[in-house]
């Protein structure tokens, strides 16, 4: 099938030796029809798209009056308004869904001439607008990997796109444009064909963008840290999947150090194959796997020494479990000499990274659980050691979850799944 707009025209080389697949995912992501209509329509209406404020090519056409001709001019033409009444998508078990926008209405700015091109060779000029409303805006999308091209990366696609326009009206202002709006109104049919191309290329484009941002829209990597080389991939790890009244997508969700991409310290058995994607019928949810945090703390200690100080040291990395609605973190660590088993009790923390915008990250805030320290350790200051340090540790390095301008972290709540062994964050 012809692939009229896609995201990715060529693949960025890979800094990871394993290509990936569906079973490997420590990340999910899930959202509902219904949901990423309320979405979508949202992005689209509060003009941070490109087809706001995007300016088109100048327009030329002529009306022959029979003993004269008139050129008439359109140019620095600029998208100064543009909203939908409503978005529809389709979710299907299909590979492809069709997404419509319904009832669309433009508002284009900009200059005019007329120019007579025989005597007396009239000339005017000044503003106007071009008002396009009612009009419907048809696409069947996509977005699959690409194995064997390119690895790890989804690539949003437009197989079909179609725009009807219901109706254009060309309004003259300045100048003498009472006499020439008439003659105006017996190019509109020329104008129109135009303008149906010129928006349908670009909302076009806006669809992949948008597509893409729902979805997060990931690259292969990103440093979470600038001075660190602690980074988190982000490779798609299989298609959209499809469903009907839903979508989901699997991804990595791997931590790793710059310096050694082959250490992954995660592998399939740690990871819940039957995973329920949307346990709780919310209109969009990612989770993040129990597996995915141990894999953040092994590097983290590995390779930074993370949660450790100059008073204690741990001697292999923290260890996480859900049970019971509750996280529980296995620390074996020297203090003073001695070996001490220590489980901390704690919830999940989800935010918004007040330094970098729009990137939500969790991590861990705990308590005293379970003891096990030598007789000649004293219990307090075991405690008063060790939990600042970790939870200082925890929230400097956190999982980080997503960049996109659709979300906002108030509007979701962090939900620990002991039966699945992951972490949910729920759209309320």
């Amino acid at each position: 099938m012809l692939i009229l707009f896609s995201a990715l025209s060529e693949c960025e080389p890979s800094l990871f030796p394993r290509t990936l697949y569906p079973e490997d995912s420590a990340q999910s992501q899930f959202f509902s029809q219904t949901g990423i209509n309320t979405w979508f329509k949202g992005l689209l209406n509060d003009g941070s798209l490109n087809i706001s404020g995007q300016q088109l090519p100048d327009m030329i056409t002529s009306l022959n009056l029979g003993v004269t001709k008139i050129d008439v001019f359109f140019t620095d033409i600029v998208v100064a308004e543009f909203e939908v009444q409503d978005v529809k998508f389709l979710f299907m078990k299909s590979r492809t869904f069709p997404l419509n926008l319904v009832g669309a209405r433009f508002v284009l700015r900009l200059n005019w001439k007329i120019q007579q091109t025989s005597y007396p060779y009239m000339t005017d000029h000044g503003t106007g607008k071009v008002i396009v409303s009612d009009t419907d805006f048809s696409t069947i999308c996509g977005a699959e990997c690409d194995y064997d091209v390119c690895p790890n990366h989804l690539l949003a696609q437009i197989l079909h796109a179609e725009l009807k326009i219901g109706v254009l009206k060309v309004v003259l202002e300045g100048g003498t444009s009472w006499m020439y709006q008439s003659m105006i109104n017996l190019v509109l049919g020329v104008v129109s064909t135009e303008i149906q191309k010129l928006l349908s290329y670009y909302l076009s484009n806006d669809v992949v963008d948008v597509i893409n941002s729902i979805m997060q829209a990931y690259t292969s990597h990103k440093n979470l840290e600038t001075d660190s080389n602690i980074i988190k991939d982000e490779r798609f790890i299989s298609d959209l999947v499809i469903d009907d009244g839903y979508a989901y997508i699997l991804f990595s969700g791997y931590t790793y150090s710059a310096l050694n991409t082959s250490d992954e310290y995660i592998t399939q058995n740690m990871l819940n194959p039957n995973l329920v994607i949307n346990k709780f019928n919310a209109p969009m949810q990612m989770t993040i796997s129990e597996a995915g945090f141990n894999n953040l703390f092994y590097i983290h200690h590995k390779y930074e020494n993370s949660y450790s100080n100059d008073l204690f040291q741990l001697n292999q990395p923290p260890l996480i479990e859900f049970q019971n609605s509750a996280a529980i973190l296995n620390l074996d660590l020297t203090l003073n000499s001695t070996t001490v088993q220590l489980k901390l009790i704690g919830l999940p923390v989800f935010f918004n990274n007040a330094h970098e915008s729009k990137k939500f990250c969790v991590f861990f805030r705990f308590s005293a659980y379970e003891i096990q320290p030598g007789p000649e350790i004293n219990k307090d200051e075991l405690l008063q050691t060790v939990i600042p340090r970790i939870n200082d540790a925890m929230e400097k390095a956190p999982l980080v979850l997503i960049n996109s301008k659709m979300y906002h972290a108030e509007d979701f709540e962090c939900i620990l799944d002991s039966v699945d062994k992951v972490i949910r964050i729920v759209h309320k």
